[in-house]
């Protein structure tokens, strides 16, 4: 009888990164591509009141749910609080769930990890060290604090991206860190398919062809280029359609700014903000659009990126170092500090012939393959 590994995963959802969000859920969802005798069992540890429904609908057969209280005493909550604006890290953690619990991730110094011998921290990008002028220096000490940290601790670590791991080692060339790369993926299943892409044109007040940008509203997600090569085009046919939370907690002013610089120049008629939506209806729009646009300055792997290329569909991406490592085929690449070089590329998409694609189903399982090889 084959005894079946049994790993722990950290969930929670926040409409403000939805990107970590997605990012548990295709775990979950990869690893229920694998063969039966190869999925592990899965325990999902969240906050008490968090929303799983999306985790329940993905019908994993090895799982179950554990969920811990937030609430802590107020001398604790003191302690921690100068703690993590002095070191950044919190001295006195929270115990986990169930003392049985092993092969946690993704795991970070809120939880009492001292007795576990099995697990990894997830650090995404290092974006507060390439553009700290989008951070607060509060912000960026404690980031850099809890590095420190880290590298103090050898804590093993995952990265989403080789671009991440050289950046680290290149800030911290001491360090003595366990460190893989993993590059996680989108899986869409095909329930997108199915939304009347016409009701879904006439709920949006979409009659036009058009182009689609979906990312949070945070400053480095670059939003303003794609206006401003709007600003700079002549007469067109087509609209520019953004998606996402209408929400930047660094810079509160930011979204007001953007529609600001659309009525200014008087492009309203070219630009739909549809906000937060759902998740089947963006895919749909995704799917049907001209091209999908990701003119970030900095990503840490692309969600976006990923949903194209699961979507078989043409992105129009930053050139950034990132994307490069990501992306190679159905692209074009464009300068996300020029408009022009936008514009150039939306008009050499209007007649992009696809290139054949990866088998993404293969990327799927080679990720689920080596997700659970970490433990």
């Amino acid at each position: 009888m084959v005894v079946k590994k049994n790993i722990t995963l950290i969930y929670q959802y926040n409409e403000n990164w939805i990107g970590g969000t997605y990012y548990i859920q295709n775990i979950i969802k990869a690893l229920n591509f694998l063969k039966d005798a190869d999925k592990p069992e899965l325990t999902i540890i969240s906050k008490q009141g968090t929303s799983l429904s999306e985790i329940v609908n993905i019908n994993y057969p090895y799982i179950k749910f554990l969920s811990y209280d937030t609430g802590t005493k107020f001398i604790t909550s003191i302690i921690n609080g100068i703690y993590r604006r002095v070191f950044g890290y919190l001295l006195l953690k929270k115990p986990l769930p169930s003392p049985e619990l092993e092969n946690l991730y993704p795991v970070s110094d809120y939880f009492d990890l001292s007795q576990k011998k099995k697990y990894y921290f997830w650090i995404p990008d290092f974006q507060e060290h390439h553009l700290p002028h989008f951070f607060s220096t509060k912000e960026i000490r404690i980031r850099i604090a809890y590095q420190k940290y880290i590298v103090a601790q050898e804590k093993p670590i995952i990265f989403s991206s080789l671009n991440a791991k050289l950046d680290y080692d290149n800030f911290y060339p001491k360090n003595k860190n366990i460190k893989s790369v993993l590059n996680f993926v989108s899986i869409i299943d095909k329930e997108y398919l199915k939304i009347d892409l016409e009701m879904l044109k006439l709920k949006y007040s979409l009659t036009r062809k058009f182009f689609i940008i979906c990312n949070q509203f945070w400053k480095h997600k670059n939003h303003k280029v794609v206006l401003q090569a709007i600003v700079d085009q002549n007469e067109t046919t087509y609209d520019f359609v953004f998606t996402g939370k209408e929400f930047d907690d660094r810079n509160p002013k930011y979204v007001d700014s953007l529609k600001k610089f659309v009525k200014d120049n008087k492009i309203q008629d070219k630009v739909k903000f549809l906000g937060f939506i759902d998740r089947n209806e963006q895919l749909k729009l995704m799917q049907e659009s001209i091209a999908i646009i990701q003119p970030s300055l900095f990503e840490g792997w692309s969600t976006v990126v990923e949903d194209a290329k699961a979507i078989d569909k043409l992105v129009i991406v930053s050139d950034i170092l990132l994307h490069r490592e990501q992306i190679e085929s159905n692209c074009l690449f464009f300068d996300p500090h020029s408009a022009s070089s936008l514009n150039f590329a939306l008009n050499k998409s209007l007649n992009y012939e696809m290139e054949v694609s990866e088998n993404y189903q293969e990327k799927i399982e080679r990720f689920a393959e080596n997700f659970i090889a970490l433990f």
